[in-house]
């Protein structure tokens, strides 16, 4: 298996009449809980449905985590976590909750997970 990639061609936002050629993925697909876990029921003595009623569970249950401000581990799959970005202000005081401009998840790959993408081939397609 190999991750496909097409060249493209983009204009550079500095200088419109400039554009360069870089190489850029080809979605293979959308992988969705049912697929995980029919592959994880052929490795496993575990059935489809347990499979599925736990990564639904999961699913719901780490938003609560990261609500409360907490670092969620994976083991060696990663971490999720929360960051926000907020507005600036001249003295402390002057913030408050509500300059929060937005809140995004963040995900930092375990070692293995990255380590495993560094075997990863590439196959470059018309």
């Amino acid at each position: 298996m190999s991750v496909r990639l097409r060249k493209i061609t983009r204009t550079s936002p500095r200088n419109p009449k400039e554009s360069k050629w870089y190489l850029s993925k080809v979605s293979s697909g959308l992988v969705d809980l049912k697929d995980i876990a029919r592959d994880i029921e052929k490795q496993t003595s575990v059935t489809r449905a347990d499979i599925s009623a736990v990564l639904i569970s999961l699913a719901e249950t780490l938003p609560n985590y990261l609500k409360n401000g907490q670092s969620v581990r994976f083991g060696d799959l990663g971490i999720f976590r929360v960051s926000i970005s907020s507005e600036g202000a001249a003295r402390p005081e002057e913030l408050s909750a509500r300059d929060v401009k937005s809140v995004r998840i963040v995900f930092t790959p375990g070692v293995e997970l990255k380590d495993s993408l560094g075997k990863v081939s590439f196959e470059i397609v018309a």
